[in-house]
């Protein structure tokens, strides 16, 4: 499937060449995973996964593959394979690509990912916008549809505007340092979101601004653990 064999080029761009060991949670088919590999082929990447049949597609590219439900793990320093695969302190990124708004608790799973971080180290996220037209579109029109994938994925369980996520990855102790809007304007969707100025104005929001990230269908964030 394709869903999990592609590459998020922003989050790509955040890897920091001299990374010399991720952890990437939902890495599905390993597509990061390789894509990172084929610019640093010495890189320690542990790869998390629930999905078992992607799981074997990607362990070729991984030096350790973990099948794990996220929201299944009690206690995950009791967890003894996860334990010595993910040492405290240890790792130069973890990487949560489209994978915490599918998680019951996603700040507790982020909360224990930044853990494994060094000092230094970073969280690198992506997630959908909630404040995107299309949301509204649908929410105007009475529909919220369920489908295979993308910002109405039916195996979404969490949603998240952009203060959401910045409060997301704060309460796991991380440095917000970038924001990169994933963009991909239509006129549809510039004409709706114009069209709630005047609710924007009527609520003390900068409508430019509401305008803006109404255009932004997945935020990516960097979030440092502090030295």
């Amino acid at each position: 499937m394709a869903y999990y064999d592609n590459v998020n080029p922003t989050l790509f761009k955040l890897v920091n060449t001299d990374a010399k060991s991720i952890i990437e949670f939902g890495c599905g088919a390993g597509a990061m995973a390789r894509a990172i590999k084929e610019k640093s082929p010495d890189i320690h990447y542990v790869g998390v996964e629930l999905i078992a049949e992607e799981l074997v597609k990607a362990r070729d590219v991984l030096s350790i593959s973990l099948r794990r439900n996220l929201d299944n793990l009690a206690a995950w320093d009791d967890d003894a394979e996860l334990s010595a695969a993910m040492p405290l302190a240890h790792f130069d990124h973890v990487i949560f690509g489209d994978v915490l708004e599918h998680l019951y608790d996603p700040a507790r799973a982020l909360g224990e990912a930044a853990r494994r971080l060094k000092p230094g180290g970073s969280a690198l996220v992506c997630i959908p916008n909630v404040q995107h037209w299309s949301v509204f579109q649908n929410l105007i029109t009475g529909s919220w549809p369920r489908e295979e994938m993308g910002l109405f994925d039916k195996t979404h369980i969490r949603w998240f505007a952009l203060g959401d996520m910045v409060a997301l990855l704060q309460s796991a102790g991380l440095v917000v340092e970038t924001i990169m809007g994933r963009d991909f304007p239509s006129d549809q969707g510039l004409s709706i979101m114009e069209d709630l100025e005047p609710l924007a104005r009527n609520l003390g929001i900068d409508p430019d601004e509401l305008i803006r990230r109404g255009q932004v269908l997945q935020f990516v964030l960097e979030g440092r653990k502090p030295e």
